[in-house]
C-alpha cells in the first residue's frame, strides 16, 4: 500500500479574501516588568499566492489607537519537503527582520515559533498560534516567553471575518 502524505501547501488560502480583522493587543509587550494596557482598533487583510502557491504574501492595514496608520505584510513561503511553513513579518514602523518563524498546522492549529531578542538583548521566544478556522473567520494570536518557552503571555489576538 502506497502512503499518501497530504501536503501543507494549502493550510493558509483562508487568508486569500479580503478581512476586516478586530485587533485586540496589549501595549509594552516586550518589556513584562511593566504594565501594559489593553486597546483595540480594526485593519484590512488581503493575500495573495505566487509560485504556484508555495509564497502567500498578505497586507495588513489599520489605524492603530494613537492615531498612526501602520501597514505590513507577512510573506510565508512553504517547504515542500520539510513540509514546514516560513513566515516573516514586515511593516512601516519597525526594522526590517528577515529571521523567519517556522512551523506547521496539526489538527487545525498552526503554531509558529521563533527566538529574537529583546531590545536589552535578553531571549525572547515568540509563537504564532492560527486556530478557530473556518469558512469565513480565523484568529491569529501572538505569545511571548521570556523563560525559555516555559511561559507564554498572549499580548495581541486579531480575529478575522471575511468582508
Amino acid at each position: 500500500m502506497e502512503n499518501i502524505i497530504r501536503s501543507g501547501m494549502h493550510d493558509f488560502d483562508f487568508t486569500l479574501k479580503p478581512m476586516i480583522n478586530r485587533n485586540r493587543r496589549r501595549t509594552n509587550a516586550m518589556y513584562p516588568e511593566k504594565e501594559g494596557v489593553w486597546e483595540e482598533f480594526e485593519a484590512s487583510h488581503t493575500g495573495e499566492k505566487y509560485l504556484d502557491g508555495k509564497v502567500i504574501i498578505d497586507h495588513f492595514e489599520g489605524m492603530f489607537p494613537d492615531g498612526e496608520v501602520r501597514k505590513g505584510m507577512t510573506i510565508r513561503a512553504y517547504d515542500e519537503e520539510t513540509q514546514l511553513w516560513s513566515l516573516v513579518w514586515l511593516d512601516n514602523r519597525n526594522p526590517h527582520d528577515f529571521r523567519p518563524l517556522i512551523g506547521k498546522f496539526e489538527n487545525g492549529i498552526g503554531v509558529f515559533n521563533q527566538v529574537v531578542e529583546t531590545p536589552d538583548g535578553k531571549p525572547l521566544h515568540m509563537r504564532f498560534t492560527w486556530d478557530e478556522i473556518t469558512e469565513n473567520t480565523a484568529r491569529w494570536q501572538q505569545s511571548f516567553s521570556f523563560d525559555g518557552g516555559n511561559n507564554w503571555d498572549t499580548n495581541w489576538i486579531m480575529e478575522f471575518t471575511r468582508r
